[in-house]
């Protein structure tokens, strides 16, 4: 997949205008987290890319600190030392974990950082726990999203995507699962 398609795509799904979306995202691949065409050839995203595509638009902070939000966010880890970028791309590229993250939701603290990930009944939290009885700006990501997200950019249709979001909320069944993994030849 094109960046500017996987921008396209998170910035609907996230309701955000994708002039800001694509401002993000380019501000990350002048760091270097994303690749960039050369010449007439222009990359496909690997699963990773995406990722970073995602945090670039979710952990929006401001354009002058985009890389740095994308690093710092999929840096943060897990009680077991997962990244939040390896649980993301794990996430993104696996059609049962997509199924399991449609009842859950992912939360990102933006300062400081830090993200609740609920996902196929389990909950884990990336980066130190908040204060307690602290306010904080977040960016709430329901699972359903985060699924219909997941599974455009394995390359399913926006209509796609929603049928099978829906499928998966009604049923647990493992047919829904395999039913969501990525289609042949999907980026990895």
């Amino acid at each position: 997949m094109r960046k500017s398609a996987a921008t396209a795509i998170v910035a609907r799904r996230l309701a955000m205008p994708e002039g800001r979306a694509a401002a993000l995202v380019q501000r990350a691949s002048e760091a270097g987290l994303l690749p960039t065409a050369q010449g007439s050839a222009v990359p496909d995203l690997t699963t990773a890319d995406l990722v970073n595509v995602f945090l670039a638009i979710a952990a929006d902070r401001g354009l002058g600190v985009a890389a740095a939000g994308v690093r710092e966010f999929g840096g943060l880890t897990d009680d077991t030392g997962t990244t939040l970028h390896g649980a993301l791309t794990d996430l993104f590229g696996h059609g049962p974990a997509l199924a399991g993250a449609v009842n859950g939701s992912l939360i990102l603290r933006l300062d400081p950082a830090s993200v609740a990930l609920t996902a196929g009944g389990h909950f884990r939290r990336f980066g130190p726990e908040p204060p307690p009885g602290a306010a904080g700006k977040h960016v709430v990501v329901p699972g359903q999203t985060l699924a219909a997200i997941g599974l455009e950019l394995q390359g399913y249709s926006p209509g796609e995507a929603d049928a099978l979001v829906a499928l998966a909320r009604v049923s647990a069944s493992a047919s829904v699962g395999q039913a969501m993994h990525p289609r042949p030849g999907a980026t990895r």
